[in-house]
């Protein structure tokens, strides 16, 4: 898997995680499927918040790309450094989630990110304590137990970004009515090159979610 891993992170990595060479107006990327699941990763590159360039969450657009193609699902990344998707008030990418959400119709939004952890959680569930959820109450729990069979440690803190109104899972939710998760990998267990064991674990237990849609 490790090798095929690096290949997909190859393009994102382009340019010291800035994707191309030269700028574009392409906004972002999309993989079709026939599970009506939806994979984002708006930070598989670097992107611009204001005045700064914030780092990409490496392996997130590799990830996806690579659960897009073994379950079939949707998916949608950016792989051009652009503006925030996730803080930005009015964005291309999240306009874009909208209308694939309503045209393919999409039962379940997963907005895939990255960060460092202070504990040995291996994926932190977010939905802005319920809210995203649109009455799929049970879904973390879900989740939960399904981790367990790969020995994946699942949490669920719960932490918004700051700009919550204009986040994807808030925009997703509120607009399309679809159920709607940020799932934040440990980007310790993340790096499938020194963590090659717990990246495929990661994969098993966010396969099978996406297969509970088929």
């Amino acid at each position: 898997m490790k090798d095929k891993i690096l290949d997909l992170e190859a393009d994102f990595a382009n340019n010291e995680y800035f994707g191309t060479n030269v700028w574009t107006e392409e906004k972002y990327r999309v993989l079709s499927g026939n599970v009506p699941v939806l994979l984002s990763a708006p930070h598989a590159v670097n992107q611009i918040r204001g005045d700064d360039v914030r780092d990409a969450e490496k392996f997130t657009g590799a990830i996806t790309r690579y659960l897009s193609n073994t379950t079939n699902s949707y998916a949608i990344f950016e792989l051009f450094t652009h503006a925030d998707p996730n803080s930005d008030e009015i964005h291309d990418y999240k306009n874009g989630i909208i209308n694939l959400i309503e045209s393919y119709g999409i039962k379940l939004l997963i907005d895939i990110h990255s960060s460092t952890f202070k504990d040995d959680t291996d994926i932190d569930i977010v939905t802005n304590q319920g809210t995203t959820l649109c009455g799929l109450n049970d879904l973390p729990n879900k989740i939960k137990e399904i981790g367990k069979k790969y020995n994946i440690k699942i949490d669920e803190n719960n932490v918004p970004n700051k700009s919550l109104e204009n986040e994807i899972i808030s925009v997703a939710s509120l607009i399309c009515g679809v159920p709607s998760i940020r799932i934040v990998i440990n980007d310790k267990k993340l790096d499938v090159i020194n963590s090659e064991e717990s990246f495929n674990n990661i994969c098993s237990t966010l396969e099978e979610l996406i297969l509970m849609f088929k």
